[in-house]
């Protein structure tokens, strides 16, 4: 084989992610669709230009990898600690109510009730590559909703390991589950410990040293060497790739040198990622499918609904208002990469009835597909959702008896500040005037009433009077202004409220700001 002919299908890939991105941004739509696209057309159903060979899949997983890893760059002990109503009860509820439903139309459909387990709990996933891929294209991560979704996902990763292990037992010595399932928990406790103090004694000086040299290239080929050995050790240990870069990336964040890694690994994980939907588009077989599509369909169908209304359920009852609910519930219908892995198992293809095995892997490459799609429809519905409650009653009572902090404007800045007092569990709401700011910020999930902040009435009903403190949610310097309340809240509220105008169309600072409202 000559240079050129080796570098081909390289070329391929990369003439096809570049024609994918930029015709999805032409019309408009998340890239995602375009990178599947890209794969239906250049692969083994379509011209047939490349071959999904195990060198194409590797890389695509180790996109996967990557992304794994950036989740970790955001996901330390403390932010654990913080997103703990999620983790351990959203996530758990969503993955319990989702996989008992699927679980039992398995059952429904005569596949045996160990199978029906394993099929149904993997179709309770999502796809942790798609759902952090539409977040970053809406600018959505740092919202409520996108850091919930996110936390969910982590769980998530974590019960997928459990199913492989159930799978596995399967395929060998059923009678041994028990004991598999109890060493697998170990081994991931285990290494959660490993990072955190490789973190803490390992990293952090390792990187301070490079610092010193000021070498940024090394910086690159530690941060490479990090996501990879962590990767490659965790799967020695019998667990998987992903929550080894996981664990890595959670032993970078809690140091100083976080954004450097993070702006260091970017590009692989990017065009790594691409090449894993290339990589889904590849694996769909058009002419199998289309010998089913009916039943494809359907199911695909069966799928996004379903765990749109379950999702949608779990984020109620877990607090969630209407239009944050809603989005949430689409953002998470599709399908998880991971059912493709467990339903390619032999073991478990083959105890399957029928043709069930196809039908469901070409359902889930559909949900993929359509994600993006999907979630544009989730958004749109949960705005208009928000639109209506612009008119509905205020639980006055409710709302003074938690002494909020009052957040004035849901601008960049006053999301910020929302965002860091939800982290410390501080009560808050905001008030917003602009239609569109007040539609966005509530369909994303943010305590917030639609009024004007200079309605002696709303701030009545408001509790402004025991408010712990007020927030202007934008000011010259790019921060959001803090001030302490006391007894003449309402007239201090208003002052600062009048202010705001005045002092934007002057041009002054936080200074400024506090200084009108004394």
């Amino acid at each position: 084989m000559t240079a050129a002919e080796a570098l081909q299908p390289a070329i391929i890939y990369l003439g096809a992610g570049l024609a994918a991105a930029l015709a999805s941004r032409a019309v408009r739509l998340s890239p995602i669709v375009g990178y599947l696209v890209a794969g239906l057309v250049i692969g083994p159903s379509g011209f047939g230009l490349v071959e999904d060979n195990d060198t194409a899949r590797f890389l695509a997983e180790l996109g996967v990898v990557f992304l794994l890893f950036d989740i970790g760059l955001h996901f330390s002990v403390r932010e654990i600690m913080t997103r703990r109503d999620d983790i351990l009860g959203l996530a758990p509820l969503q993955i319990v109510l989702c996989g008992a439903a699927f679980a039992a139309i398995c059952w429904a459909l005569n596949f045996p009730i160990p199978i029906a387990i394993i099929v149904g709990v993997s179709l309770a996933l999502s796809s942790t590559a798609v759902v952090a891929r539409i977040l970053e294209d809406r600018k959505q991560p740092a919202c409520p909703m996108g850091r919930s979704a996110t936390a969910v996902l982590v769980a998530q990763d974590i019960v997928a390991l459990f199913i492989l292990v159930f799978a596995a037992s399967l395929a060998t010595n059923p009678n041994a589950l028990g004991l598999d399932m109890a060493v697998a928990l170990a081994k991931a406790v285990i290494s959660l410990a490993i990072a955190l103090l490789a973190g803490r004694f390992v990293v952090r000086p390792l990187f301070r040293s490079l610092a010193a040299t000021d070498n940024q290239e090394a910086f690159t080929v530690v941060a490479l060497f990090i996501v990879l050995a962590a990767s490659a050790a965790t799967e020695r240990a019998g667990l998987s790739l992903t929550l080894g870069a996981f664990l890595a990336g959670m032993a970078v964040s809690d140091t100083p040198y976080r954004h450097v890694v993070q702006n260091e690994v970017k590009p692989f994980a990017g065009l790594l990622l691409g090449l894993f939907f290339m990589s889904v588009g590849m694996g769909v077989d058009i002419p199998a499918v289309a010998a089913i599509w009916p039943a494809v369909l359907l199911t695909a169908l069966v799928i996004v609904i379903l765990k749109t209304v379950v999702v949608f359920t779990a984020a109620r009852l877990n607090g969630w208002k209407l239009p944050g609910a809603t989005q949430l519930g689409f953002l998470l219908s599709q399908g998880s990469e991971f059912t493709l892995v467990v339903v390619g198992i032999s073991t478990i293809a083959g105890a399957m009835p029928g043709a069930w095995a196809g039908i469901i892997t070409a359902a889930v490459a559909v949900t993929l597909i359509a994600a993006p799609i999907w979630t544009a429809l989730g958004l749109h519905i949960a705005r208009l959702l928000a639109e209506r409650s612009k008119a509905s009653p205020v639980d006055a009572a409710e709302v003074a008896e938690e002494k909020p902090v009052l957040v004035f404007g849901m601008t960049q800045e006053g999301r910020l500040a929302a965002d860091a007092l939800r982290d410390h569990h501080i009560p808050y709401v905001a008030i917003e005037s602009d239609p569109e700011r007040f539609v966005s910020a509530a369909s994303d999930g943010y305590a917030v009433v639609y009024g004007d902040a200079r309605d002696h009435r709303l701030m009545d009903s408001l509790g402004a009077k025991s408010a712990r403190a007020i927030v202007i949610g934008e000011s010259a310097l790019g921060a959001p202004a803090i001030v302490a309340n006391g007894s003449d809240a309402p007239k201090r509220f208003i002052a600062v409220a009048n202010a705001a105008d005045r002092v934007r169309q002057a041009g002054l600072g936080l200074r400024a700001h506090l200084a009108l409202a004394e």
